[in-house]
């Protein structure tokens, strides 16, 4: 019949339409039925979004607590780093600075056109040793000579050998030249 209504005289679809009990419902009590069955969920559900609100609200004040304690701890810890490389910092720039001034006392001394007998002394003071002339004219022998404080006495009188004019030997605390 709906697929081929042209099949069918107006009279025979009436008497199938009647034959058909079909019930049609009340608008007004369905609306109504609709109505408070939607009041009796909805009130359901409020109080259900209601703990889900609270405990999505609670949740991010957590949160934000958390964050909060979490940057001021940061916040301080880096203040104290601040504060212990400013400390360090001062610190090494003493160190720098004193070990600037040893390294100033290492440098090498250069002497040119010295007699020996001043750059013995200097190095005797340096190393606590005192020198001794066999000769009185071994003093006054001129020489160009650079002294590098890093050396051990032993190097450096080993480099004062290499002049054929005298010898230097080594006897405890003194430096005897001959």
């Amino acid at each position: 019949m709906l697929l081929h209504p042209e099949n069918y005289t107006d009279e025979q679809l009436d008497r199938m339409l009647e034959e058909a009990n079909i019930n049609v419902p009340d608008a007004k009590e369905e609306w109504e039925r609709f109505i408070s069955e939607r009041q009796e969920t909805r009130s359901g559900k409020f109080s259900l979004m209601k703990i889900a609100a609270i405990f999505v609200g609670v949740l991010m004040l957590s949160g934000v607590a958390y964050a909060t304690i979490h940057y001021i701890g940061i916040s301080s810890q880096r203040v104290q780093e601040q504060q212990t490389a400013v400390t360090n910092d001062v610190q090494r720039h003493n160190v720098d600075a004193q070990s600037t001034d040893k390294t100033a006392e290492l440098k090498p001394v250069v002497y040119e056109d010295t007699e020996l007998a001043t750059i013995l002394d200097d190095i005797a003071k340096f190393y606590q040793v005192e020198p001794v002339y066999k000769k009185e004219d071994t003093k006054h022998i001129r020489l160009y000579f650079t002294w590098d404080k890093q050396l051990k006495l032993d190097d450096i009188i080993e480099m004062f050998n290499k002049f054929e004019r005298f010898h230097i030997t080594r006897k405890n605390q003194k430096l005897i030249v001959e």
